[in-house]
């Protein structure tokens, strides 16, 4: 089979050229062939009667016919004939053929020629001799007088003239085969030449240059062609932007998804994963052609990735998706959803959705906690009042009612001033950072603050030295940040030491307000530091502490958070002592000299 299609144009032409050559050849040769037979039979017929005159001018003599004849030969080609004479009644009277005695031939008047030359004065015949054994030409005239006379030529020698002119055109024929040839060589040479342009503007478009186009054509019977390949190329542009766009938009999706996208293969391993997959496992990245085990520490996530897999494969598989949590080591928790494609897909075996529901758990146990923490702050006044209460019923002495009655009292405001703080936490947590700000005299905060912790501070003996300067002011809320100045003195009034000082002092720095509360007391234990700003958290050394809700801090905190500030504790600090720092934005007024970093 011909697969080059240049070569069978070749051997198409090549074939065409041999046939039509061939059968010119084959024709031509019959038309020689033919063409040389009736110009034999006129020359010999000719000859006869040139020979039939001499022989009736020579008296007869047939010797001197056959030199004459013989001597004309030779000048156009030596040609070996045959003379032969019979009487009338077909007896050979001379024969040239070398025979001594003209009586051992049989009688001739049965020859075809001979019969011929009776009836109409001339014959012809080409056969076999019967005296010879030898193929021969045969033309005959009679005589005057009667008798016949014959001339004879061999059929070899007519033979050999025949081919002697048809090899002229067997040569020619074979020339002509060898052009032929040479013009389907170059036939097909030319046609790949013009094949190669277009060849090399398709393998261009299959190696993804969409935009090259057919324009110059061979032929028009390839026009078709180029337009089909030129419309194959259009039609793959549109599908490839397509499906660009469409892949552009699927990352975008994935991109901006917070939770994390995993898409792995049949077999298991990772094909691709979103920004969030990488920025919670940093080494999904270079994971490509992985198993998830060897990225992620979570064997039972690879466990229900198997297993969901060989559900896939079993035909009698019923489970879609698995879902499942997980948490790892780094305290991060996961929803972990994985599902396998409604329909087999040779690329994609499994997709897995990682949300982080870490703060939403965290959140959950803060709840947890703070219900615990509720219910214990208000059992312990509960407990009191209800016991004191009871007591009350059965006791008839006054006095001891009395002392009964302000147990009461005192854990009934204990409860009121949780409720208060709760309800505190509440409005600042809904209106978040909706309050407008607007320059307050931090000293003017400070003094209200001290009025309210007067009895508190007296009560412990407690002195306190502010050194905060009147021109002081911060964008903030002065009932608020009131607020954050008595919860802090009253913290200090509960855990500084007897009869020490507490003081309130300020620093500049950068466009904000450092404000410090500091005691010298019982110091806080680093680990607790970052914890003791939570609802209801209390360092264990507090417990038991009368007057504390355990949300003063934590109130300072949400109230600081929305005046864009932020509050912290040192235990202890450069001298030892247990302070609290918070920091507000300074308000900078145009006769304001005070620099912009300061220590007071």
């Amino acid at each position: 089979m011909l697969k080059s299609f240049t070569l069978k144009v070749f051997v198409s032409v090549l074939s065409a050229a041999f046939l039509a050559i061939a059968i010119t050849v084959f024709f031509g040769i019959r038309t020689i062939g033919d063409g040389q037979e009736l110009d034999i039979r006129n020359r010999m017929l000719s000859e006869a009667s040139l020979a039939a005159r001499l022989y009736t001018l020579n008296g007869n003599n047939a010797v001197a016919v056959l030199n004459a004849l013989q001597h004309s030969n030779a000048e156009e080609g030596s040609v070996p004939l045959r003379l032969t004479i019979t009487d009338a009644s077909g007896r050979v009277t001379y024969d040239s053929s070398g025979t001594p005695n003209a009586e051992n031939f049989d009688n001739h008047l049965d020859r075809p020629e001979i019969q011929q030359a009776i009836k109409s004065g001339f014959g012809y015949s080409m056969r076999d001799s019967g005296s010879l054994d030898t193929r021969y030409v045969y033309a005959a005239v009679t005589l005057e007088g009667g008798g016949v006379l014959r001339l004879a030529v061999p059929m070899e020698s007519v033979k050999h003239d025949i081919w002697n002119r048809s090899g002229i055109l067997l040569q020619v024929g074979f020339i002509t085969v060898i052009i032929s040839f040479i013009i389907a060589v170059l036939v097909s040479l030319s046609l790949k030449n013009s094949f190669l342009p277009m060849i090399g503007i398709v393998k261009e478009i299959a190696q993804g240059q969409l935009h090259r186009r057919i324009l110059q054509i061979p032929g028009r019977e390839f026009a078709p062609l180029a337009t089909a390949v030129n419309s194959m190329a259009t039609s793959i542009e549109e599908q490839v932007h397509s499906y660009a766009d469409k892949t552009a938009q699927l990352e975008t999706v994935l991109n901006s998804m917070s939770d994390g996208v995993l898409v792995m293969d049949p077999k298991g391993q990772i094909r691709r994963c979103n920004k969030a997959m990488e920025r919670y496992f940093p080494e999904m990245a270079k994971s490509v052609g992985r198993q998830v085990v060897e990225v992620m520490p979570a064997p039972q996530v690879q466990i229900a990735i198997e297993g969901l897999l060989n559900e896939a494969r079993s035909k009698n598989g019923t489970n879609q998706s698995v879902s499942m949590h997980l948490g790892l080591a780094t305290g991060q928790v996961f929803s972990v959803f994985l599902s396998k494609p409604a329909k087999p897909d040779r690329r994609c075996g499994l997709v897995a959705v990682f949300h982080d529901v870490t703060d939403i758990m965290r959140l959950e146990q803060v709840r947890r906690d703070f219900v615990a923490n509720v219910s214990h702050e208000l059992r312990t006044p509960l407990t009191a009042i209800c016991g004191y209460a009871e007591t009350i019923l059965s006791v008839k002495d006054k006095d001891k009612c009395r002392k009964f009655a302000e147990v009461i009292l005192r854990n009934a405001y204990g409860l009121e001033r949780m409720i208060k703080d709760l309800l505190d936490l509440s409005t600042l947590e809904k209106e978040g950072s909706s309050k407008k700000l607007e320059p307050v005299y931090v000293l003017d905060s400070a003094n209200e603050a001290l009025d309210i912790c007067a009895s508190a501070l007296k009560e412990r003996n407690l002195s306190v030295e502010c050194t905060i300067p009147e021109d002081c002011e911060v964008m903030a809320d002065n009932i608020y940040l009131s607020q954050v100045f008595r919860n802090l003195i009253e913290n200090a009034s509960r855990y500084a030491d007897k009869g020490s000082t507490v003081h309130i002092t300020h620093r500049y720095d950068n466009g904000q307000v450092f404000l410090r509360v500091q005691n010298r007391g019982p110091l806080i234990p680093p680990q607790d530091l970052e914890r003791i700003f939570e609802r209801f958290y209390s360092v264990e050394r507090h417990r038991g502490q009368a007057g504390t809700t355990g949300l003063g801090l934590s109130i300072c905190r949400h109230i600081l958070e929305r005046y864009h500030g932020r509050i912290w504790a040192e235990s202890p600090d450069s001298q030892g002592c247990t302070s609290f720092v918070f920091a507000l934005e300074r308000v900078k007024r145009a006769h304001d000299n005070a620099p912009d970093s300061e220590e007071a």
